[in-house]
């Protein structure tokens, strides 16, 4: 492939540039057409490394499209209210026969717990499970309970109890289908978007899920304990023909989150929820130790999910007991001997920016006086340690472009940037949305992303004498990228997405 009249990132001039076997091959002015090559014309756009989501769980989110919303219900009624609406919905269009599977709602935000005789007055013998907004519980019914084989239960399957089902809900009538569909929608979604590589943290063995599916982009595979037997080979191993899909990490899971009152912190919440009032500690440090030096054992790199600051501290300690190369995940609330011990052990952060946007009002509600702990972007680049960033879909939006506006301004309302000595400049943001690639040059991948827009869009925000960014400059900085739209997206030197 040839690229004509394109302006590479960080670059002066247009310039064309030249593709083959997948990576970047030439770069120059007026480059001559080889026999038979394909060409696209970029009439001056510019252009960027590939983006990565560095945290996504593809198996939830290709079920998405086929699950009822349960975001923003503030109550238990209001919540079964949608439930009611939806099955009676399907009954008239004659697709009643499927589970239902709802995906959004918030525990933090509901004065009763939810009950399963309260969910089966409303949805009877149709197998009903309402996942949380944050992935850590379901709320199932007693027909999905027993189509699962699991024994009664009054209240919400949470932590290491879901996390050990959420792989079986395909069992469930007309939920393997809808993952099929997903996969393609998801990728094709994720194309537009600019996004050329996921990291699949999802559960079971997504290893075997991905090369059926015809992969248009770069998936790297993560291996749960459970599973890690199983696991095909060392971090990078290549697993099917095309290339894109390697195995990546062992995903280890030490708490909860904040949404569900689980992270693990090392003060007690405030209304004395969780582990002692301090969360829940999903997985103590002997077995996280053992979890981690087989992992490295077989040649895998790890990644911790690690919420609360306490479960960041048994993270890092393991990390450095067992000498493994890892990053921790989420890394929403860290202290300063956390963020110098991630740098001092080459941890890198991997975090979801848009999920302070959600936890913004929470934290401050459930952590009073610890806001300043939470999301500490600028405080982890400043001491080094790397930065990547993603989703967490279908927790927030597969997007990288809110997760860059989320890292820039911190806020989604009219209110000011939430702490905003933790902001980060649009090029810090992008450097941290592309796996570790800088610049487009010849002999690297020929993952690209076509874009419109002028270079005023990394262009630094100004900063003031306090050494804060300018608020308006900062709330339109991330408008900017929000409103991105790419042209084009090239992966492995293919055209996977053109607008």
């Amino acid at each position: 492939m040839l690229i004509r009249q394109v302006l590479p990132f960080d670059a002066a001039v247009t310039s064309d540039l030249r593709i083959d076997d997948g990576a970047i091959v030439e770069l120059g002015v007026s480059l001559p057409r080889r026999a038979g090559e394909e060409v696209l014309d970029a009439d001056g756009a510019l252009a960027i490394p590939g983006l990565w989501d560095q945290h996504v769980h593809t198996g939830q989110l290709a079920q998405a499209h086929a699950r009822l919303d349960t975001t923003g219900a503030g109550s238990v009624g209001v919540l079964l209210e949608r439930v009611r609406a939806e099955l009676a919905a399907r009954r008239e269009t004659g697709a009643a026969g499927a589970a239902l599977i709802g995906f959004g709602h918030r525990l933090v935000d509901f004065a009763i717990p939810p009950t399963v005789p309260a969910l089966d007055e409303a949805t009877g013998a149709v197998p009903t499970v309402l996942i949380g907004g944050d992935a850590d519980h379901a709320w199932l019914n007693s027909a999905a309970l027993r189509a699962l084989g699991l024994p009664p239960r009054d209240g919400i399957v949470a932590e290491e109890d879901w996390f050990a089902l959420a792989p079986r809900l395909p069992e469930l009538p007309g939920v393997a289908e809808s993952v099929a569909t997903g996969a393609a929608m998801l990728q094709r979604q994720s194309l537009q978007r600019g996004v050329v590589g996921l990291v699949d943290m999802e559960w079971g063995r997504p290893w075997e899920s991905w090369p059926p599916r015809s992969p248009r982009m770069r998936i790297r595979t993560a291996v749960y304990p459970e599973e890690l037997a199983a696991a095909p080979g060392p971090t990078g191993t290549v697993l099917d023909g095309t290339g894109l899909v390697t195995m990546g990490p062992l995903k280890v899971i030490v708490d909860g989150a904040l949404g569900s009152h689980s992270a693990y912190t090392r003060e007690a919440y405030t209304d004395g929820h969780g582990y002692a009032g301090h969360g829940v500690l999903s997985v103590g440090p002997e077995a996280l130790r053992d979890a981690l030096a087989e992992a490295k054992r077989r040649g895998l790199s790890a990644a911790v999910h690690a919420i609360g600051d306490a479960a960041a501290q048994v993270a890092l300690a393991a990390i450095a007991e067992v000498g493994i190369a890892a990053r921790i995940e989420h890394a929403q609330m860290l202290t300063d001997d956390d963020i110098d011990a991630m740098a001092a052990l080459g941890v890198a952060a991997s975090v979801q920016p848009a999920h302070l946007l959600d936890d913004r009002d929470a934290t401050e509600a459930i952590w009073p006086g610890h806001g300043t702990q939470a999301f500490r972007l600028r405080d982890l680049r400043e001491a080094g340690v790397e930065l990547a960033l993603g989703s967490d879909a279908p927790v927030a939006p597969l997007d990288p472009w809110l997760a860059m506006a989320a890292a820039v301004h911190r806020s989604a309302d009219e209110r000011p940037a939430w702490h905003p000595s933790q902001q980060l400049q649009p090029r810090e943001a992008l450097a941290a949305s592309t796996d570790g690639v800088g610049t487009l040059d010849v002999g690297g991948r020929a993952d690209i992303v076509l874009l419109e827009e002028a270079d005023e869009l990394f262009a630094d925000v100004p900063v003031g004498t306090d050494g804060l960014m300018d608020e308006a400059a900062a709330r339109e900085a991330a408008a900017r990228l929000r409103a991105v739209d790419p042209l084009a997206t090239v992966v492995a030197g293919r055209l996977e997405s053109q607008r």
